[in-house]
């Protein structure tokens, strides 16, 4: 007869087993791993930090040299297996032992048994230490955020601090830069890494887009652009924008200020399409409409965000202004805001290059199109994309001043 007691013990006892060892893993000891390198330094620098298995709860170094020709291994190993190695050092070999410092070829084997005890120089080889002084590296800042940083002897000359992103859609960057080495010089291998989302689409900006078509193509050109836009995401920590059309003069019924649609892009993207509306004819007054920008949207009272957070006017048109723009792009920049141009030289109309280097301050923000943007190539949009996604680290908020 079938015994559903016995069997639901039967799996209980199995539930148990393989918890604990999960649990025996998941808390098991860590040590640095790296395989035939051509020294410790090369060996910290270039390898990683392994979780090792539940039986294996030593250290090991194995250092082989031939000649002036070194290779150094390091893993996780069996401590029983490890301490057999390690007492090989002293087994006769030639007229010393197998691990010297007086034969063409030596053998050494070094075991420990706590996390990252085999970073660095060996100890249990005396003629391994180094015969130069080392020194100690800048402590590093223990803060990292949306990650977390653990440091294994603290900023000493072997030292390895690993890094860790917890956040949703955040990884290290730069890419692979997960452990950082105090070298025996007394600098760290790395400059410190970032918790960071791919850029695109996370950019971190308080941007205000300044609108100017004209026109028959105008009404196109307006839902271009907003389709364009949502190449990036709007959210709290990551970019947000603020929308005025001018012409003349600064159109204050089609303002959409920072804190006028939280972080919802759909309901941003509805505020424009309801309070823009185009005009074809009059003058175009590009620095009437950054001066406003400059007194009423990069403003606290309009959401702007806390100086944590770069600031960027975007003027996006198809005309070039008829008023002065460089007084009030310098007081921008006086400012800290960067302004960039984004042009559709449609039809074989022709921009002042000159005019747009005196609104943008440098070549590179200058971003002018003769087409329209449903028509830019993979190659157009990488090369805008560049202009604001040079380090990943730049775009996330509370990263800045990190140590």
């Amino acid at each position: 007869m079938y015994n559903v007691a016995a069997q639901d013990s039967k799996m209980n006892a199995a539930i148990v087993v393989i918890l604990i060892c999960c649990s025996a893993y998941t808390q098991g000891l860590k040590c640095m791993k790296c395989f035939s390198a051509g020294s410790f330094e090369e060996c910290d620098v270039s390898g990683q930090i392994r979780q090792c298995l539940p039986n294996e709860e030593s250290c090991e170094t194995v250092v082989r040299r031939s000649g002036n020709h070194m290779t150094v291994t390091k893993d996780c190993k069996d401590t029983n297996a490890c301490n057999s190695n390690q007492m090989q050092n002293n087994a006769n070999s030639g007229r010393s032992t197998q691990c010297n410092a007086d034969q063409i070829s030596s053998f050494c084997t070094c075991c420990c048994g706590s996390d990252m005890c085999n970073a660095g120089t060996p100890t249990c080889v005396p003629y391994y230490q180094p015969v130069t002084p080392v020194n100690d590296c800048p402590a590093l800042s223990q803060s990292l955020p949306h990650g977390n940083v653990e440091c294994y002897n603290e900023n000493k000359a072997g030292a390895v601090c690993e890094y860790q992103c917890t956040s949703k859609d955040y990884g290290v960057w730069p890419n692979g830069r997960n452990t950082n080495v105090c070298q025996g010089n007394g600098t760290w291998s790395h400059e410190a890494p970032c918790c960071a989302r791919p850029c695109p689409p996370y950019f971190l900006f308080d941007d205000v887009m300044l609108i100017h078509f004209a026109g028959d193509k105008a009404e196109e050109e307006l839902q271009e652009t907003l389709t364009a836009v949502q190449f990036s995401a709007i959210e709290e920590d990551a970019v947000k924008h603020a929308v005025m059309y001018y012409s003349g003069q600064p159109i204050e019924s089609s303002v959409v200020k920072f804190n006028e649609y939280g972080a919802n892009a759909t309901r941003l993207f509805e505020l424009v399409t309801q309070r823009v509306t185009l005009q074809n004819e009059g003058p175009v007054n590009t620095g009437a409409a950054i001066q406003y920008a400059l007194d009423n949207l990069l403003t606290q009272e309009a959401g702007m965000r806390d100086n944590r957070v770069p600031k960027t006017i975007t003027v996006i048109s198809d005309r070039n202004s008829d008023d002065d723009v460089k007084g009030p792009a310098e007081e921008a920049r006086r400012r800290g805001i960067l302004i960039y141009f984004l042009g559709m030289a449609v039809d074989g109309y022709e921009f002042d290059r000159e005019q747009l280097l005196e609104l943008t301050g440098v070549e590179e923000h200058i971003l002018a199109f003769d087409q329209a943007l449903s028509t830019l190539t993979d190659e157009h949009v990488a090369d805008m994309m560049k202009h604001f996604c040079r380090n990943p680290c730049d775009h996330v908020l509370h990263a800045h001043g990190r140590g």
